[in-house]
This record gives C-alpha cells, sequence and structure tokens, in this order.
C-alpha cells in the first residue's frame, strides 16, 4: 500500500479549521476580533472542515493518483 504523506496536510489543516470554528482555538488575540469572524465563518467551516478532513485521509491512503 503507497501512502501520501501530502495529505496529513490537508488533515491538519482541517482539524485546525474545526477546532478554530468551534472555538477552541483563537483565530487572533483580540476576543471581539475573535467572535465576530467565528460568527461570519464559523458555520461554513464546520460544514467543510470535515469534508477536508475526510479528503485529506482519502489522498493520504493514496485514492487519488
Amino acid at each position: 500500500m503507497h501512502f501520501s504523506f501530502d495529505g496529513l496536510i490537508f488533515v491538519i489543516g482541517g482539524i485546525y479549521a474545526l477546532l478554530v470554528a468551534c472555538g477552541l482555538v483563537q483565530a487572533s488575540k483580540n476576543p471581539e476580533t475573535n467572535e465576530i469572524w467565528r460568527n461570519k465563518y464559523g458555520t461554513m467551516l464546520k460544514i467543510l472542515s470535515p469534508l477536508v478532513i475526510l479528503f485529506g485521509l482519502a489522498k493520504f491512503w493514496g485514492l487519488f493518483k
């Protein structure tokens, strides 16, 4: 089986985006800016970041050649 470590970048990025969207990780040092940003983009990231994680896992396992 061939592993492509390029997919790990997508997995790590997707996990980070999901953590920021849920408010577990702060995107900036200003709490007000974080709240505004999360209200604007949080819902979209909560939907897209799991898809990015799944794409990264598929790329890691070599399903895309």
